[in-house]
């Protein structure tokens, strides 16, 4: 009897493991359905990728519009709409080959003409702010067969160039855009992208709605729809996610990590992030444009406690080269602004900058006028606002008065030269604002994107914050030779030296790299792609998110398997026991 009984469970057994491939098969089968909800800290103001102007409104753009090439989650190029690249031996010569299977969300074909479009339009038009400076570099576009865009460059860029700048442009269709003011349309009714997901619905201030394109050309997505509510409260966020109302939620202070860790159905993330604030001081103004002035101003900031305190002791203090300290491309050998108040009261002291008038202890210059300053920040980010506050409580222990403005994005923008005009009289004294994207870490021409005079944000339509110095024409001619330069040791050479200067003149007073910890619920949905920089929240994640559900039907082989199993298994027990 006892063989009798092993030979069934042997049967049984082989049975199972005879099923086995087939129930990984159903296993790894993607679940469909779903909504998954990730907050936005502030609303968008304008859909428009050629001129959007915050992180939100790109956030809110990446979900409906792709490129030939997308960066995933380790910073590497990977196929979007373009199927293919391919370069000739010197790196003039690119050709992009569209993928046959893309679609606009209107149910058009994606066509080579579309992407032809977009960069035509970037080519001839420098003034537009979302722009590649590679376009400027660009000598022809032309259209080969029904597939290929081929462009030709004066010379040749680097690959790093052409793949994480160039060719990640969002691409837009012709037959929408080539009848609206590119500077005034608002995009914000019914955009038209080819991306994962599909506009829905923009409740002002409330949410975004977007559902899922079904007729996407890669694999997934999954869920059908995405909600991102606007919370900008830590608070609330934080309640939302421990109720399961959203499955996302970024940098929540210390305390409520803490809460989270406890949570089995919330896990934790920590990354650094290609993002580093600044404070910009109007060189157009006097004494702005004086560099140890910039230099004092520094030495006076407490960069570790407004790390500490406001960021959570997330991130780290930014080198004064605006350099992430990290990759192949940074020079540890620069200068360094440790906070120290008396040294900084001395540079300013020897600046000639004193409190002779009153007893305010307010330093005045030359001409007796005042250092007061009014400090501009996006009244739509409160963590940088309370980190402006900060440096009003710092300054006044130098001598030098300080006023927090919050403006509403749109009117900082603007005030900072950000839109490009040549009409801008850049009014302000202080702005406080950020950098994302540059990708320092390991991309040869980041100094060239932020600094140089011949590129966009270093020039003199825009040149935030109105640097003119020697030194400014000295890192220019730097970031020109680095474009050019095809030896590696001697690129590096070219970007130390670039740092040294840039450490040294402060075109920028950096004050933190950020950090980040995200949180995300995993009861819900599955499939979460996490990178070094990257928390769960993002273009891969989106394509791959699915739902954590067992299939309708009853409950599967493999739960029928494990009953089986554990009823021939009690079988085997209790007749033993009888035996006994």
């Amino acid at each position: 009897m006892n063989k009798k009984l092993i030979t069934i469970a042997a049967i049984v057994a082989g049975f199972i493991i005879a099923l086995s491939p087939s129930l990984m098969v159903i296993a790894q089968e993607p679940i469909y359905g779903g909504t998954l909800n990730t907050p936005l800290e502030a609303d968008a103001h304008a859909l428009n990728p050629f001129t959007y102007g915050t992180t939100y409104e790109w956030y809110v753009l990446n979900h409906m519009y792709d490129s030939l090439v997308t960066l995933n989650t380790e910073r590497q190029p990977i196929p979007n709409l373009a199927s293919t690249w391919t370069h000739n031996d010197t790196y003039e010569q690119w050709t992009f080959t569209l993928v046959d299977n893309a679609y606009w969300h209107d149910g058009t074909p994606v066509t080579i003409d579309d992407v032809y479009f977009t960069f035509d339009l970037l080519l001839n038009d420098d003034a537009i702010p979302r722009r590649s400076w590679l376009f400027d570099e660009i000598t022809s576009l032309d259209i080969v067969g029904t597939d290929q865009l081929v462009v030709t460059f004066g010379w040749g860029p680097k690959p790093a160039d052409v793949l994480f700048d160039l060719a990640t442009t969002w691409i837009v269709p012709e037959s929408v855009w080539d009848s609206v003011d590119l500077y005034t349309f608002a995009n914000d009714v019914n955009p038209i992208g080819s991306g994962p997901f599909k506009f829905v619905e923009w409740a002002r201030a409330q949410y975004f709605r977007l559902e899922a394109n079904t007729e996407y050309h890669l694999d997934g997505p999954y869920i059908d729809f995405k909600v991102l509510p606007i919370i900008s409260e830590v608070e609330t966020q934080y309640y939302a996610l421990s109720v399961g109302d959203i499955e996302v939620m970024g940098n929540p202070p210390p305390e409520l990590e803490a809460v989270a860790e406890v949570d089995p159905d919330i896990e934790i993330h920590e990354s650094l992030q290609d993002y580093w604030v600044y404070l910009g001081l109007n060189q157009r103004r006097y004494p702005n444009n004086v560099k140890e002035f910039r230099q004092a101003v520094l030495t006076g900031i407490n960069r570790s406690e407004i790390v500490d305190i406001i960021r959570y002791g997330r991130g780290m203090v930014s080198p004064a080269s605006c350099s992430l300290p990290y990759g192949p491309y940074y020079n540890p050998d620069i200068r360094e602004y440790d906070y120290n108040v008396a040294t900084a009261n001395t540079m300013l002291d020897n600046l000639d900058f004193l409190d002779n008038i009153g007893d305010d202890g307010i330093r005045e210059d030359a001409n007796g006028t005042d250092l007061s300053f009014d400090l501009i920040v996006s009244a739509d980010a409160q963590v940088s606002v309370d980190t402006c506050r900060f440096i009003q409580e710092y300054m006044l222990d130098i001598g030098i008065e300080v006023n927090v403005v919050p403006l509403i994005w749109d009117v900082l923008w603007q005030t900072v030269g950000g839109t490009g005009s040549p009409t801008n009289t850049w009014d302000y004294d202080w702005a406080f604002l950020g950098w994302v994207g540059f990708w320092s870490d390991f991309h040869p021409s980041w100094g060239r994107w932020l600094f140089s005079a011949n590129g966009w944000w270093g020039s003199d339509t825009v040149n935030i914050p109105g640097w003119n110095s020697t030194a400014r024409w000295e890192v220019t001619a730097l970031a020109d030779a680095i474009l050019y330069e095809t030896d590696e040791v001697e690129v590096k050479i070219l970007i130390d030296e670039m740092q040294e200067i840039i450490a040294e003149d402060l075109p920028y007073l950096p004050i933190n790299i950020l950090g980040g910890v995200a949180l995300y619920r995993t009861d819900e949905f599955k499939g979460w792609i996490l990178g070094p920089t990257t928390g769960p929240d993002n273009w891969e994640t989106w394509l791959a998110i699915q739902l954590v559900v067992a299939p309708e039907g009853g409950p599967g082989f493999l739960a029928l398997s494990a009953i089986v199993t554990l009823v021939v298994s009690v079988g085997l027990v209790k007749y033993r026991r009888k035996k006994q």
